[in-house]
C-alpha cells in the first residue's frame, strides 16, 4: 500500500501540482527536459503555499511520499514522529525557497530528496 501512495505522488502529483500552481510550462519552442509528469519544484512550492485546505491536504500528501521514498531507499532518516507539516516545511523553507535553482525547473522530487538528505541525515 505505502508503495502504492510513493508512486502516485511521483507520478500524479506532476499534473496535480502544475494545474493547482495554474502554471504553464515555459519550453521556449523546445523540448521539456524532464518529463511532463513530473512536478517541477516552483510549481509545487508554489502549491504548498497555497491557502486552501484541498491544496495543503494534497501538499502533505505529495511530501509524504517523497519523505516515504527517501526513507525507503536509505537516503534519509526522518524521525519517528515527524509530521507531515514538518516535512512540507522543510521542502518549502529558505534553503528551497532562497537558494538560486531550487525555484526553478528541477523536478520537485529531486528538491525534497536534497533537503530531506540535509535536514535528515543518516549518522
Amino acid at each position: 500500500m505505502r508503495a502504492i501512495a510513493i508512486c502516485a505522488a511521483l507520478w500524479l502529483g506532476g499534473q496535480a501540482v502544475a494545474q493547482g500552481a495554474g502554471a504553464e510550462v515555459p519550453t521556449g519552442g523546445r523540448a521539456s527536459a524532464f518529463p511532463e509528469f513530473f512536478a517541477r519544484t516552483g510549481d509545487a512550492v508554489a502549491l504548498c503555499l497555497r491557502p486552501e485546505p484541498h491544496w495543503q491536504d494534497f501538499c502533505n500528501g505529495l511530501v509524504q511520499g517523497y519523505a516515504e521514498h527517501a526513507v525507503l531507499t536509505g537516503k534519509a532518516c526522518i524521525p519517528r514522529g515527524t509530521t507531515r507539516r514538518q516535512l512540507v516545511e522543510v521542502f518549502t523553507g529558505p534553503d528551497v525557497v532562497v537558494s538560486t535553482g531550487y525555484i526553478d525547473d528541477l523536478p520537485a522530487y529531486e528538491t525534497a530528496l536534497e533537503m530531506f538528505i540535509r535536514h535528515f541525515p543518516c549518522r
